[in-house]
């Protein structure tokens, strides 16, 4: 009879370890991302690359979500979807169209986190109006992505430059 309650206490002890165990790792769980989750969020380096090289303001900002901050190289932020559209304006001052470059992205590496999800990818943006098309700048994103009603946006954007060669 001792022995059975024993044998009852430990299961009991074992039992209650192992739902606390399982139920810290339930309340850090990531949930994995599918496939249309990595095209969605791929999606959104088009729209901000399109919407860049063809002045399209609404495109651009349409990758972002509403409370977004896009950190320049050097430090400089841009926070909200108001800062964002102004930073447009300012940059396009009305023209729109195509403006003779292309970002192009590679290497995406996206992954799940408790929030949403996180990535990174090279880009490089070439200056099409010369012949043959010449590389102006390189570098890579690293970015935060949260789901919202209207998707997957980029929550968070810091743009790192490579250094220029001497």
């Amino acid at each position: 009879m001792r022995s059975m309650r024993m044998l009852f206490a430990v299961v009991a002890v074992l039992a209650l370890a192992g739902g606390l165990v399982l139920g810290q790792q339930g309340s850090s769980s990531t949930q994995a991302l599918t496939g249309q989750d990595y095209e969605e969020i791929k999606a959104l380096y088009a729209r901000y690359n399109q919407g860049s090289d063809f002045q399209d303001a609404e495109l651009f900002v349409s990758a972002f979500a509403d409370d977004a901050v896009m950190i320049r190289p050097g430090g400089a932020k841009i926070e909200g979807m108001a800062a964002l559209r102004a930073e447009r304006a300012e940059r396009y001052q009305g023209r729109t169209g195509d403006n003779g470059r292309r970002h192009m992205n590679a290497s995406h590496v996206i992954t799940a986190t408790p929030t949403g999800a996180k990535g990174r990818a090279y880009y490089v943006l070439l200056d099409v109006t010369t012949r043959p098309p010449t590389m102006t700048a390189s570098g890579y994103y690293e970015d935060e992505f949260v789901r919202t009603r209207q998707g997957w946006k980029i929550k968070r954007r810091v743009l790192h430059s490579d250094p220029a060669t001497p």
